[in-house]
């Protein structure tokens, strides 16, 4: 096996733990609900995300000639997948961990969905993800993930009272400021996404140049 296997195979394997001991702490917390544990977790995008990654990681690793191996190693796919794990570490890190305090079990699953992922991911898009056929084509594409997100999250939201992020609480700040914040967030991914495919094709050009 590669090295390149073996970093996404351990990557892969720490992500399906975090969000195995997530939903489990989910459950916990809902007094054994198990369904509505399972409706919870679909609510955070975090762990939609982190679930998105453990398959890029681990398609490739395990059963790449499969196609849910070759569609993860598609450079547009791991690039996409980049940016929403970015997104997630970015805006834990500056906007929600300084809200909560979590120990035991629920720290070790924060600290591998909030920073391992996503620093595994650069580390893998950088240095192992081809990035020469990347173009600016892909970023709509990939904004309809957290679009269709985001639309989730306002249906069930408007039917269970439950928004799992403060800056989309629209029982707190109105329907108003919580569009607007999601049009940042949107134009938030697509800067992102367009910037990333600008950076892959400057780093697949300079590789091909020192051949």
């Amino acid at each position: 096996m590669s090295f390149a296997s073996l970093f996404r195979a351990a990557a892969g394997l720490i992500a399906v733990a975090a969000l195995i001991v997530q939903y489990w702490l989910l459950v916990r917390n809902l007094d054994g609900d198990l369904s509505a544990a399972a409706l919870r977790f679909l609510n955070y995008f975090t762990l939609l995300s982190n679930v998105v990654g453990a398959a890029a990681f681990l398609f490739p690793a395990l059963a790449p000639a499969t196609p849910p191996g070759r569609y993860f190693s598609r450079p547009s796919v791991r690039t996409a997948v980049t940016l929403y794990l970015v997104v997630v570490g970015v805006v834990y890190h500056a906007l929600l961990a300084s809200r909560w305090d979590p120990k035991g079990w629920q720290l070790a699953a924060d600290i591998a969905l909030h920073t391992i992922m996503p620093v595994a991911i650069v580390i893998d898009w950088l240095f192992l993800t081809a990035k020469r056929d990347l173009s600016m084509a892909y970023v709509p594409r990939a904004v309809l993930f957290p679009f269709g997100f985001a639309i989730w999250v306002l249906i069930v939201g408007a039917v269970s009272g439950f928004y799992p992020y403060p800056f989309l609480d629209v029982g707190a700040l109105g329907y108003p400021r919580v569009l607007t914040n999601l049009a940042i967030l949107l134009a938030l991914f697509a800067t992102l996404g367009a910037l990333m495919a600008m950076l892959g094709r400057r780093i697949a050009q300079s590789a091909a140049a020192q051949k």
